[in-house]
């Protein structure tokens, strides 16, 4: 294929977007995705970002850029992936059209994918954080979410050593993101930006690339508790603040024997205790489901450390947790109790296992409530007065 003119580019892409007929649309669909087979993508995309013409243009130079990088870097020589992380770094360091969301994270993606596949760039997070920062700061969130996320990618045709390469050197990054952050969350008053910067610290936990050692100095953690506690707060915030706590408490459940530390980010978590029955009461559904999933991973990462305990004739500290699971099992909506599963079945399991009388009995009291809440959730509503319809919850087929 020869390399198309740049008026024919935007012509096809008008045509994708703009054009009403149908028949159009798929023609110009099919030529732009043989386009960006074509080893000539590369520029045309390029060129794109660079005259920033119209969003349209701009994504499809992006998505290309992303999908190149992803799957067709083998075309360039590594002298040729320097100068297109170079080109990469100056058009996020630009300014992109407005609704650029979607532009900016197609880019820090193709960022992102070519630093995982570029041995030769070493120190790539500190390199990035001096590149953007000042300069661009949405577009450096973005990159430091998605790198992480992106070191497990199927499509990325990495060997588990340099994946492993990879979070080592992000692990030996983490004070400087962690700075980043700080300073990042401290200094901003804008909703969606706190948004960008919680899901950056959750990408980093989950790949455990943060030291837990450092919790109680997290400023981002403690914006997170914050949030938890206001009322008020949107939920896409507070789904984003949960989803936080719930990887720190999976990545303490499997690294951590520090008692002190344990026992600070227990106790904030149990005071959340009245923001659930306040979400109740005001018929936050989704607000308390989180609190569910957080109560809940709070039992599961205590989980055999309170066995343990019981079956020595003690009891841990945070048993508690398993009361604060009660009360979510006892919320009016069956699938906020469905939550909290996963729980009971690894408790039982462990008791059942451990086959010793003491245990058993010290756990029937739980076991006992746990039941009643669910039977109360088996119960037509009392208001009820027909037969229950095919297809209704509490249909039964006897045929």
């Amino acid at each position: 294929m020869d390399t198309p003119s740049m008026d024919t580019i935007y012509q096809a892409i008008s045509a994708l977007y703009d054009n009403p007929n149908a028949n159009e649309k798929e023609k110009a669909s099919k030529w732009l995705g043989e386009i960006q087979k074509s080893i000539h993508s590369w520029k045309i995309a390029d060129e794109l970002l660079q005259q920033k013409k119209d969003v349209h243009s701009c994504y499809f130079a992006a998505q290309t850029m992303r999908s190149k990088v992803q799957h067709n870097l083998s075309e360039l020589p590594e002298e040729a992936r320097v100068s297109l992380r170079d080109s990469l770094v100056a058009h996020l360091s630009g300014d992109l059209p407005e609704t650029s969301q979607p532009i900016l994270t197609q880019l820090c993606l193709a960022l992102a994918d070519l630093a995982l596949q570029m041995p030769s760039w070493q120190n790539c997070t500190s390199d990035l954080i001096k590149s953007f920062s000042n300069k661009n700061n949405t577009a450096l969130l973005e990159i430091l979410t998605v790198l992480p996320q992106e070191i497990d990618s199927v499509s990325l045709k990495l060997g588990e050593n340099r994946r492993e390469d990879i979070r080592n050197e992000l692990r030996s990054n983490t004070d400087l993101v962690t700075m980043f952050l700080k300073e990042s969350i401290t200094n901003t008053q804008n909703t969606q930006l706190a948004l960008k910067i919680i899901k950056c610290m959750t990408s980093w936990i989950q790949v455990k690339a943060i030291n837990i050692q450092e919790v109680p100095q997290n400023a981002v953690i403690a914006y997170c508790l914050q949030v938890l506690r206001d009322y008020n707060c949107i939920n896409t915030l507070h789904d984003a603040a949960s989803d936080c706590l719930c990887s720190l408490l999976h990545s303490l459940e499997e690294n951590n024997n520090n008692e002190d530390i344990e026992r600070l980010l227990f106790d904030s978590i149990a005071a959340l205790e009245e923001c659930y029955h306040i979400a109740v009461a005001h018929e936050e559904e989704e607000k308390a489901a989180n609190f569910a999933r957080i109560f809940t991973e709070l039992g599961e990462t205590f989980l055999e450390k309170i066995i343990a305990a019981t079956a020595s004739g003690q009891t841990h500290f945070a048993m508690r947790a398993l009361e604060l699971v009660l009360v979510c099992v006892g919320h009016h909506d069956y699938e906020v109790a469905e939550i909290t599963f996963n729980l009971w079945y690894r408790l039982s399991e462990d008791v059942y296992r451990r086959d010793y009388q003491p245990l058993s009995d010290a756990f029937k009291p739980h076991i006992e409530r746990l039941i009643e809440a669910l039977a109360r959730h088996c119960q037509c509503e009392p208001d009820h007065t027909q037969l229950p319809e095919e297809g209704d919850d509490f249909y039964v087929n006897n045929y």
